[in-house]
């Protein structure tokens, strides 16, 4: 009996045993072990008859389940011939079989001892010393059971399993050793020496054993695909090649060795190769689909590359077109477009993927993402609407639905929706704070100020260094010259934590500017326009300029302005006039 021992050993050897136990006849047993108990020749035939009465007395109770009265008939068994080992052996049984261990082990080894011929009293012994964890004892039991008694070898796989779980992985290989001796190649050998070498780290004595398998049954292709992944994943990368291209010509009916060889191929950097290879398993129903998925993935982070990008389009496709009800070869397929920087093919695979599988979350998440990354806010609003159908607790898509219709000038429509989501974001401080910035925009943006600050005001009560907060705030409030010291406050956080954000600067140089503070304007806008140097930035440093006297030096900003905005009206009226038009 074989078996590869890990962390349920104990269970196991216990199973094993009690089966074992359980096949032996007692009556069998008895008569075998008569021969060898020589007491009972020395005693009377009155004793005789007595004790054959107790023991047949024991059996019926022990038949019976009344292991009490067993127990109490064996031990008077044992008062008459001390040296009875069946009896000793029935009762180590009677008690291993409800568990008390420690009242088992002393007439289970007195049993062995009296009977060293019996291989039944040595695993019952073996598997009390293993319950015990007394494995180096149970180890011993082992060991001269196999050395005296003819036809146990094959308890040298659990010798072995024993000495495994001990640590004890050389005494286990020598045991192995023995019973290849004893017992010829067996697969069982072969595999448990396999994954004894590989705990020690010793590669090429596990891939010699892993041929070994091979040769030994070799319609069995898990050996073939051990053995490959062995060699891989300890990058032996070109002894991998040789073995993978030998067994696909053999086995060329088993897709999945193409994907490994493909694998080896793209470790090796044989790029070209490795898609070639992969043409065979992709074009194949019987190759599971997730290995597919995952030597795709494998490929993401190389794009785009000119050399790649066709070959895993076209496998891709073909992954799709030999799947075609399959969510994630679909979204596979989105991701691949993705990572080309083809946003439109790839939203368009990731829309086929809902067709199929509506509750994938993290796909609506990806079509949403690639909607904002399109600029196609009504597209945004359309599949959030769709989502919220199935997720109707999800806060972010309110969020994409009510930024969309922001975007859109909606603000009504952005409000209404802020606030229905907002009580699903409540639990999360980022995301709240989100919601009340959206909502202190929209409001801000129909005149309603109030609402537009109390929505602030409980955004950076969520988190109170929300930089897109912080800007807003302030330069609003900058415009309606309101709170200019608490505007101030804002938009100098922002500037020292981002001090090259040439937006964040240009809202406290016009924070500032509102505040008079000409000079202070005059310095964040020069700094801004290292940043940015677009005309926005550009005229309001003109601004801050005229206002300190500096008029020759406005001009000169203004006339660059001029130069980069389509509608030049105000420019040209402030340039020629040399005033300052507000």
């Amino acid at each position: 009996m074989t078996f590869s021992f890990h962390s349920k050993s104990f269970i196991y050897l216990t199973l094993v045993l009690m089966v074992l136990m359980a096949s032996v006849n007692p009556g069998q047993a008895q008569r075998k072990n008569r021969k060898k108990e020589k007491s009972v020749d020395q005693i009377s035939e009155e004793k005789r008859t007595e004790l054959d009465h107790y023991f047949l007395e024991g059996e019926k109770y022990y038949i019976l389940k009344d292991y009490g009265k067993a127990i109490t008939y064996f031990e008077r068994v044992i008062e008459i011939d001390e040296s009875h080992a069946t009896a000793n052996f029935k009762i180590a049984q009677i008690y291993s079989e409800n568990n008390e261990m420690m009242d088992a082990l002393p007439f289970a080894q007195k049993a062995k001892e009296l009977a060293p011929e019996n291989k039944y009293y040595y695993l019952l012994l073996a598997n009390i010393q293993t319950s015990t964890g007394e494995l180096a004892n149970a180890e011993e039991t082992y060991s001269e059971m196999i050395n005296r008694v003819p036809g146990t070898e094959r308890h040298l796989f659990d010798l072995a399993a024993l000495q495994i779980y001990q640590q004890k992985l050389d005494e286990a290989i020598e045991t192995y050793n023995l019973a290849e001796e004893k017992l010829g190649p067996m697969e069982e050998i072969a595999l448990q020496k396999q994954q004894v070498y590989l705990k020690q780290n010793k590669l090429d004595e596990a891939i010699e054993e892993g041929h070994k398998l091979i040769k030994i049954n070799p319609e069995d292709e898990s050996y073939v695909m051990t053995q490959a992944r062995v060699l891989i994943s300890n990058e032996r990368l070109e002894e991998a090649e040789t073995f993978l291209k030998t067994q696909t010509k053999e086995n060329p009916q088993n897709e999945t060795l193409f994907v490994m060889l493909s694998e080896v191929y793209r470790k090796q950097g044989k790029t070209s190769e490795a898609l070639e290879t992969l043409k065979v398993p992709f074009e194949s129903t019987s190759v599971d689909l997730n290995a597919k998925i995952r030597t795709l993935a494998g490929y993401l982070g190389m794009l785009p590359d000119d050399n790649l990008n066709q070959p895993l389009i076209d496998l891709a496709l073909t992954l799709v077109e030999t799947h075609p009800d399959s969510y994630q070869a679909l979204a596979m397929t989105g991701d691949l477009y993705y990572n080309l920087g083809q946003l439109s093919n790839a939203r368009k695979f990731y829309l086929q993927t809902i067709t199929i599988d509506r509750s994938n979350f993290n796909v609506w998440q990806n079509i949403l993402n690639l909607d904002m990354e399109l600029q196609d806010y009504n597209s945004v609003i359309e599949h959030t609407n769709t989502a919220l159908e199935v997720f109707p607790n999800q806060a972010s898509l309110y969020y994409y639905n009510g930024t969309a219709h922001l975007i859109n000038k909606e603000y009504e429509e952005a409000i209404k929706t802020f606030n229905a989501g907002k009580i699903y974001a409540a639990r999360d401080a980022n995301l709240n704070s989100l919601f009340y910035g959206q909502l202190g925009d929209a409001y801000n943006s129909i005149g309603e100020h109030n609402k537009s600050d109390e929505a602030y005001e409980k955004a950076l009560e969520s988190k109170p260094d929300n930089d897109h907060v912080l800007n807003n705030y302030s330069y609003f409030l900058s415009l309606r010259k309101k709170d200019l010291e608490k505007a101030k406050s804002m938009s100098s956080k922002l500037v020292e934590d981002y001090p090259t954000n040439p937006t964040y600067l240009d809202t406290h140089a016009w924070v500032l500017y509102m505040m008079e503070d000409y000079e202070g304007a005059a310095h964040y806008l020069k700094e801004a326009v290292k940043y940015d140097a677009s005309a926005v930035i550009i005229e309001h440093y003109g601004d801050a300029l005229f206002q300190l006297g500096k008029t020759e030096e406005a001009v000169a900003q203004w006339k660059k302005a001029r130069d980069l905005v389509e509608d030049t009206s105000t420019l040209d009226k402030k340039i020629a006039d040399r005033q300052l038009y507000e």
